[in-house]
């Protein structure tokens, strides 16, 4: 799913929302975007979501939280970029040999990809990954949603 090689972006824009429910409605209504991966808490409240904006772009939306927080405590991140790379520990130890803080050191995630988390010298985060294996959406709690005029 995550696979560059298989045509997936290397570069991924994640906007941040408080309400992400409703930018969803909202992006896929205005914009003409097309939901296509939807992750829902146990308590009901969309944390991660993933739009095709058409010719093969992709936004992903994540839900604002403390972990989302510059490091000057400013709980209004906008946006983080995502880039793809083809060997995530090699760049986290170029980053940190430079001597920027990561928030967190390289960790497999449960969809497939290895990722650490950084701020830039303005506060704006990356996240750096890696894709390391295929895991379908339903075994980490995603549901994928079909195209519109598809049999669910």
């Amino acid at each position: 799913m995550y696979n560059p090689d298989d045509g997936y972006p290397r570069v991924v824009p994640e906007l941040v929302y408080r309400d992400l429910a409703a930018a969803l409605d909202w992006l896929c209504a205005v914009f003409g975007f097309r939901e296509t991966l939807r992750h829902t808490r146990d308590d009901g409240r969309v944390d991660h979501a993933e739009l095709d904006t058409g010719g093969g772009g992709v936004v992903m939306l994540t839900t604002a939280g403390d972990r989302l927080r510059s490091p000057h405590g400013d709980p209004r991140v906008c946006a983080k970029v995502i880039v793809l790379v083809d060997d995530v520990d090699r760049h986290f130890a170029a980053v940190t040999g430079a001597g920027v803080e990561t928030l967190h050191e390289p960790t497999d995630k449960p969809w497939g990809l290895r990722q650490y988390l950084v701020h830039d010298r303005e506060g704006h985060l990356w996240e750096f990954s890696q894709h390391v294996r295929e895991v379908p959406p339903r075994d980490w709690g995603a549901q994928a949603r079909p195209e519109r005029g598809a049999a669910a």
